[in-house]
């Protein structure tokens, strides 16, 4: 009986192929890592260098300038007031209701970064309430007209004597102010069609008085709505 042929093992001279595809892709995905790290903390890497070589060798730290990080240090900015007092801004105010500050329905007041439009309570309100009189919509119409396109924030602000109001609706000096700064805001809003975000209203009641309580001329004088302009940031 005839022997069969055994068949001949051919030797694979490809299999180095394998490994050195298997290294190449190593040394791709480690490169690639590298750069993703070194891209992200560039920055950090930088002030870890920095902060180790001056650890190391104090002698640098005359010469050698450690980035340092965020500061939580308010920035120091100029007062509104410098920067609009003379320029287009508060000429602009002054110069549209001139004929309203002569007659004695409101006055202006730069203090730091803001310019405050003051209106009186008799201008704008009876006692104890927050119904705009006829006679206030021509006054705020005309401030409403120069203060629309400003960039500026705006509050509104509502301030009483000291005298205590208490009424179903306003059982407070604090209800009442309020409601007469909202009421100022809704009317902007709703009238003039203003930005709501670049409004805000707020009540003060009797605490923020500018003049004594004392007398009646004083009262009167605290009896009133401030319409204050700040930078675009809303700094003071």
């Amino acid at each position: 009986m005839a022997r069969k042929k055994k068949h001949e093992e051919h030797e694979n001279h490809e299999r180095w192929l394998v490994s050195y595809a298997d290294f190449i892709t190593l040394l791709f995905a480690f490169f690639t890592s590298m750069y993703a790290m070194s891209s992200v903390n560039e920055g950090k890497f930088r002030v870890l260098s920095e902060s180790l070589g001056i650890a190391f060798n104090p002698s640098l730290y005359a010469s050698t300038k450690v980035h340092q990080g965020p500061s939580f240090v308010r920035e120091q900015r100029p007062n509104l007031a410098s920067e609009v007092n003379g320029g287009s801004n508060y000429e602009k105010i002054e110069s549209a209701l001139k004929d309203l500050a002569k007659g004695q329905k409101l006055t202006f007041v730069t203090e730091g970064h803001k310019i405050t439009i003051r209106v009186s309570e008799s201008t704008l309100f009876d006692a104890a309430s927050d119904e705009l009189l006829p006679e206030a919509l021509p006054v705020l119409d005309e401030v409403a007209a120069v203060l629309k396109d400003l960039p500026s924030q705006i509050r509104i602000e509502g301030h009483t004597d000291n005298i205590p109001v208490n009424t179903a609706r306003f059982p407070s000096n604090w209800d009442l102010s309020s409601a007469r700064a909202i009421k100022i805001l809704k009317y902007f809003v709703a009238g003039h069609r203003f930005d709501p975000r670049k409004l805000s209203a707020l009540g003060y009641g009797e605490y923020r008085p500018i003049d004594s309580n004392d007398t009646p001329s004083g009262r009167l004088k605290n009896r009133r709505v401030d319409i204050t302009i700040t930078d675009s940031t809303g700094y003071e």
